[in-house]
């Protein structure tokens, strides 16, 4: 599986990380006894879900002026067959809700390597005085066709040398890397991401991404690993030529530059 339950995610908004510290000095009593959030996936078009298709779940940090929204817990459920509606079951440790802060539940549909269904927003839960059981109604994912081109990227990893005209900070690496079809993960400086691609022809494409919340220690590698992830949001197009992978991205004028990792 992609996804791992319980690890401590970052779903990246569409703005750079900015005043994004949470006060986590008041938590939820009964920590450390994981509690359960029951609900059903569903969505109105009528298509038939591949038997291989995954659904992946995650519970999100969105209280209001958090640019990166914290994944407080997440899971990955293959439908085996099944068809919608799906009901799922997904573990949250109350040690890591935060009092105060608002909760959603997010979630992808995807098959193949391409995200078929999903979100468009968060779906509010842990509010009291409230049912627990979520039903979750996803639209069609808007995105270009994967084409089977697209596979030639699998198993390759690429560093990035240049981002959008700016060097890259010495000795603090960031990467891109295709470990199957559809899917992206990778190094943002400080911190771990992944997420899935989508590629047709010259076009690529990345979904959400989420990234460990390990803090950059310095204030430089903060900046680059910002400015990297919000690129890799804003992606459009690519060219590739031998071992070096330019990623053009919407409102930048040059693009990321990236060469390709041998080891």
């Amino acid at each position: 599986m992609f996804l791992r339950t319980g690890m401590g995610m970052l779903v990246l908004g569409a703005v750079l990380l900015a005043g994004c510290s949470s006060d986590h000095s008041k938590l939820s009593p009964a920590a450390g006894s994981d509690r359960v959030i029951r609900g059903s996936i569903s969505y109105r078009e009528h298509i038939t879900l591949p038997a291989a298709a995954d659904i992946d779940i995650w519970l999100n940090d969105t209280t209001p002026g958090y640019n990166i929204m914290m994944v407080t817990a997440e899971t990955t459920i293959a439908t085996a067959g099944r068809q919608v509606p799906i009901p799922f079951e997904l573990r949250y440790d109350p040690s890591r809700i935060a009092a105060g802060h608002t909760y959603g539940l997010r979630a992808t549909i995807r098959s193949g390597g391409e995200m078929l269904f999903t979100t468009n927003e968060a779906t509010p839960v842990l509010v009291p005085d409230k049912s627990s059981k979520s039903d979750l109604m996803l639209v069609a994912a808007v995105r270009p066709p994967t084409d089977r081109a697209g596979t030639g990227f699998t198993g390759s990893a690429w560093r990035l040398e240049d981002l959008a005209g700016a060097d890259v900070v010495p000795n603090a690496e960031a990467t891109l890397e295709f470990p199957e079809a559809g899917k992206v993960v990778g190094k943002g400086t400080c911190n771990r991401f992944f997420g899935t691609v989508a590629i047709s022809g010259q076009t690529m494409t990345f979904g959400p991404i989420g990234a460990t919340k390990m803090a950059c220690l310095d204030e430089k590698l903060g900046d680059q690993e910002g400015k990297y992830f919000k690129a890799l949001e804003g992606a459009e197009r690519f060219t590739l030529e031998g071992d070096v992978l330019m990623v053009y991205v919407k409102g930048l004028d040059k693009p990321l530059r990236f060469v390709r990792k041998t080891s």
